[in-house]
């Protein structure tokens, strides 16, 4: 779905600390139903390389000082407060999995995302996450400085489009009523495929990477 407007670029790099994780970003929207199909998509990525995987949350949205959260979003301050919700799930989730349960079950819900005050802590519980440290977060200035960050990313990358998804640094795919900009595909085994080549960490690869062997 295409967000305020802002410089493209096919290729960047945030300069995240690599380690033995292969970074994914997702520049999505909380109450964006291209964000939502794409989420949807990784639901099998996660449930295969979580232990490789480092997913990065940008929010596409204009900085705005004066709006309630610091920044107008596109599907308005419900939205705002869905993108703030879904930071703080990842930053407390403790693992990886444990966010995406989290995201799943808003994203069951997502005509509630940010309106429903109970949701988010619901889903929270239910994913087993830390509760008081997601509300700490959810509602204090952690929440709103992560949602800062997050969208001051998206726009340092010139990304204005959600659903956008970088591997490793560089634009792999898009989402916006229909795939684009995918050469390598973007169904979930291709998205597997890419990120187990891109892995170059000490760690084990897991045991679906040996369906894509590396390229020689």
């Amino acid at each position: 779905m295409l967000g305020h407007s802002g410089s493209s670029t096919d290729e960047y790099a945030l300069g995240a600390l690599k380690g033995d994780k292969v970074q994914v970003e997702l520049f999505v929207m909380s109450r964006c139903p291209d964000a939502i199909k794409v989420e949807t998509v990784f639901n099998s990525v996660v449930r295969e390389l979580y232990p490789i995987l480092d997913i990065q949350l940008n929010f596409i949205a204009k900085p705005n000082p004066n709006a309630t959260y610091g920044a107008e979003c596109k599907h308005g301050d419900d939205e705002c407060r869905g993108n703030i919700d879904e930071l703080c799930a990842l930053a407390h989730g403790g693992d990886l999995p444990l966010f995406w349960r989290f995201l799943n079950c808003l994203n069951s819900h997502s005509g509630d995302i940010g309106s429903d005050p109970d949701l988010s802590l619901k889903c929270a519980s239910s994913a087993g996450l830390d509760t008081e440290a997601f509300i700490n977060c959810a509602l204090q200035v952690e929440g709103r400085e992560l949602f800062r960050q997050s969208v001051e990313n998206a726009q340092f990358a010139g990304v204005n489009t959600s659903a956008t998804v970088f591997i490793d640094g560089h634009l792999r795919c898009v989402e916006d009523g229909g795939w684009r900009e995918c050469p390598g595909g973007h169904s979930a085994s291709d998205f597997i495929r890419d990120i187990c080549a891109a892995y170059k960490g000490s760690r084990s690869r897991p045991s679906i990477c040996a369906e894509y062997p590396p390229v020689v």
